[in-house]
C-alpha cells in the first residue's frame, strides 16, 4: 500500500469554513484507499459574544431614577471578568457609580463574576442608598454627575439579551434587580453556564462519505486544547484509515465545523493540516 501526505495551510483558505487544495493532476481513488488526519494547527480565535453569530450583544441598564441605557457589547471573546470590566467602563462613561469618601475606590451597582466553588456565574445587583444612608456609608457622587441621591433606598436593574442567558447559565430571568423593598441581590446560574460555546472541532473532507453523521463527509474530531488567542495543536496517535469514496478528483476540500455541526466561524484563518493518503497497490 502506498502512502502520501497532503498538506494544507493558510494559502488554501477560500473563505467561510472552507480550505481547498488543487491536485497537480486528476486523481482516481479506488476501493480500499484510505485517508487519515495526521496533524492540525490553528489559533483559537472563536468569539463567544457576537451580534451576527450569537445575537447576544445587547444589555439594558436602568438607573435608580428611571433613566434607561441601551448598550451593545462589541464582538469578541469575553471571560466573565472581561465582561464585568466592559460593564464598569459603561458605568464610568455615564457617571453611573459612586466613589468612597477619599475618592480612592469606585462603587458599582451591578457586578458580573464567577463563583468557581459551585461552577456557576453570578450577577450581583446592589441598591442605591438614600441620601442619609449614602452619607453614613461614605458614598459620594462622582465629579461631573448630574444625579442626586434618592430619598429612599432604590434598586437599579439590568436586563440581558435573551441569547446571553446561555452565557450566564441563567434561564429563568432576563431582568435582575426588580425587588421591593430595595435590597442587595445575588443571582446564580440555574443551569451550567456556557462561556465558551465552541469546545471541539469537526473536520469534513470531500473525499469521505458517511451515512451515520449529520456532516456527511466527517473524517475527524478533536477537543480544543488552547485558550483564546493561543495555538490549537493536534497530532493524531491513531492512523484512523477512513475509507475514501471511490471516484475521480481534481481537488480536496476541507470544511471546519463546531461540535454542534455549525460551520466554524473564526477570525484568524492561519492553519496547517497534514493528511495521510493510503492507496492500494495496482
Amino acid at each position: 500500500m502506498g502512502r502520501d501526505i497532503i498538506s494544507l495551510n493558510t494559502t488554501n483558505y477560500v473563505g467561510n469554513n472552507v480550505y481547498r487544495v488543487k491536485f497537480p493532476k486528476t486523481v482516481q481513488f479506488k476501493k480500499g484507499d484510505k485517508l487519515s488526519l495526521y496533524s492540525f494547527s490553528m489559533y483559537n480565535s472563536f468569539y463567544n459574544i457576537s451580534s451576527s453569530q450569537y445575537q447576544n450583544t445587547s444589555i439594558t441598564f436602568t438607573w435608580f431614577n428611571g433613566t434607561i441605557y441601551n448598550w451593545n457589547i462589541p464582538d469578541g471573546y469575553y471571560s466573565v471578568s472581561d465582561l464585568n470590566i466592559w460593564l464598569q467602563q459603561q458605568f464610568i462613561l455615564n457617571k453611573l457609580y459612586c466613589v468612597n469618601s477619599n475618592n480612592s475606590q469606585n462603587i458599582y451597582f451591578v457586578v458580573f463574576q464567577t463563583n468557581s466553588v459551585v461552577y456557576k456565574t453570578e450577577i450581583d445587583v446592589y441598591y442605591m442608598p438614600s441620601a442619609t444612608n449614602a452619607s453614613s456609608y461614605g458614598y459620594k457622587i462622582p465629579t461631573g454627575a448630574t444625579w442626586t441621591f434618592p430619598s429612599t433606598n432604590t434598586m437599579v436593574t439590568i436586563t440581558i439579551n435573551k441569547n446571553l442567558q446561555t452565557y450566564f447559565g441563567i434561564t429563568n430571568l432576563l431582568t435582575f434587580g426588580i425587588i421591593s423593598p430595595a435590597q442587595n441581590m445575588h443571582y446564580l446560574s440555574n443551569v451550567c453556564p456556557i462561556v465558551s460555546p465552541i469546545f471541539s472541532i469537526y473536520i469534513g473532507c470531500n473525499l469521505i462519505l458517511s451515512d451515520f453523521n449529520q456532516i456527511g463527509n466527517l473524517m475527524s474530531q478533536f477537543a480544543i486544547n488552547a485558550t483564546y488567542g493561543n495555538l490549537i495543536s493536534y497530532n493524531s496517535t491513531i492512523d484512523s484509515q477512513i475509507d475514501i469514496k471511490e471516484g475521480i478528483y481534481n481537488e480536496l476540500l476541507i470544511t471546519l465545523w463546531d461540535q454542534n455541526n455549525n460551520p466554524l466561524i473564526f477570525i484568524d484563518p492561519e492553519l496547517t493540516l497534514f493528511l495521510i493518503v493510503s492507496t492500494e497497490d495496482n
